[in-house]
């Protein structure tokens, strides 16, 4: 007898389970990707599968292994692009993509999309194997620094610099609290 299956997840509240709490983020600048979503909007717009493969020709064309500032520029845009639509299409019809494993996997490509090329158009430098037509040396007097890029509750991208090369705690302490023995 196969085993009965899970009932599908509602989409909110599963977005809004996994997006940090206001407080817990720290004041990152803003990304330089134009973002206009309102927050219990993007929160809940679903990517339907079929746009997974204009995720990847912007990511292919505007932020491989050769990008320059034009390119990262033309790629951030093709994806605020797919993330507007889904919203839109939410607030306009009321609903998105069917949720599927396939859609969650297309929404979290175009996520991942975002954020590899908000950190991308600040590192304006050569780093490893990511070329940059426009910057083509390695500068380790400014850039060696880690990016922070974090997930405001309004699906908008804060990107921030570190301060020096030591990589920053992941995880705030916990406040002292009194023990009770």
């Amino acid at each position: 007898m196969a085993p009965e299956a899970a009932p599908a997840p509602d989409t909110a509240a599963t977005a809004s389970d996994i997006a940090p709490a206001p407080e817990a983020m720290a004041a990152p600048e803003t990304a330089t990707a134009p973002e206009t979503a309102t927050a219990p909007d993007a929160i809940a717009a679903l990517v339907a599968p079929e746009a997974r493969f204009a995720i990847q020709r912007a990511m292919t064309t505007g932020a491989g292994v050769l990008r320059s500032a034009a390119s990262l520029a033309e790629a951030a845009a093709r994806l605020a692009r797919l993330h507007s639509g889904a919203v839109d299409a939410l607030a306009r019809e009321g609903k998105t993509a069917e949720p599927s494993v396939e859609t969650w996997e297309t929404t979290n490509l175009l996520l991942v999309a975002r954020v590899l090329v908000a950190a991308a158009q600040r590192r304006a430098e050569t780093r490893g194997c990511h070329w940059r037509e426009d910057h083509p040396e390695r500068d380790d007097a400014a850039w060696r620094r880690h990016l922070l890029v974090s997930l405001r509750p309004d699906r908008t991208l804060g990107v921030r610099t570190t301060d020096t090369p030591a990589f920053p705690a992941t995880i705030a302490p916990l406040p002292e609290t009194e023990s009770y023995q």
